[in-house]
């Protein structure tokens, strides 16, 4: 049986409006699961909960058949990306290998075009840099799964296809989730695809059934 994370029950309401209404979603390693969905649908809120930065009403999680209450406090279990920047700006990328322990000469062999950068604080790099590089700190560290909301997001094209292709790689030895409005690139990566509607999750096969539920037309 493949290692994996089986996130449950959820349940999950702002005020009296229904967010989430009883999902579910297993992660397995060496798989890569893209979730879509519009604005306010409970994407970020089921990764927030899947990471212990949420906790709803209901829940059940479990880490290869064993009930866990936090998947977090297991190390090297799971890491997240967030939408928004996260890492100190005084650090140089040099410093932020060594803290999630990333080979320094393999990362820098993998992203050349960071190299040049190794001793540049955090706060000096650019916009894009900023982003790709976290992305990438937390497709290459050792979590066995990781979760990425909006890994594409604010990235050049170039950049993307390359977060493609490491993503791709990368699932041999981890599972991961991807979120992003830039659908078309999750489902190119994505082994399985689910679109959150009406507080459901709905499996997406193809393009197009997420035009027959309205996400693109």
């Amino acid at each position: 049986m493949n290692d994996s994370i089986r996130v449950d029950s959820v349940f999950l309401d702002f005020g009296t409006k229904p967010i989430l209404r009883g999902i579910s979603l297993e992660i397995i390693k060496n798989q890569v699961v893209g979730i879509l969905g519009r604005n306010g649908c409970g994407k970020s809120c089921l990764l927030k909960i899947t990471t212990g930065q949420i906790q709803p009403p209901s829940k059940h999680l479990e880490h290869n058949g064993k009930v866990m209450d936090d998947l977090y406090k297991e190390k090297g279990l799971i890491n997240y990306l967030p939408q928004h920047e996260f890492h100190p700006k005084s650090l140089t990328i040099k410093d932020l290998l060594r803290l999630y322990e990333i080979d320094q000469d393999h990362f820098f062999d993998e992203y050349s075009f960071l190299k040049a950068k190794s001793n540049s604080r955090f706060s000096n790099m650019s916009g894009g840099e900023r982003r790709i590089l976290e992305v990438l700190l937390v497709l290459e560290s050792k979590s066995e799964f990781s979760i990425l909301d909006e890994p594409f997001t604010h990235v050049m094209p170039k950049y993307v296809d390359l977060l493609k292709e490491r993503i791709s790689k990368i699932k041999s030895r981890k599972g991961m989730v991807i979120t992003d409005h830039q659908f078309r690139n999750v489902l190119d990566i994505s082994d399985r695809s689910y679109l959150i509607y009406e507080g459901n999750m709905r499996e997406i096969k193809e393009a197009e059934d997420l035009r027959s539920y309205g996400y693109i037309r």
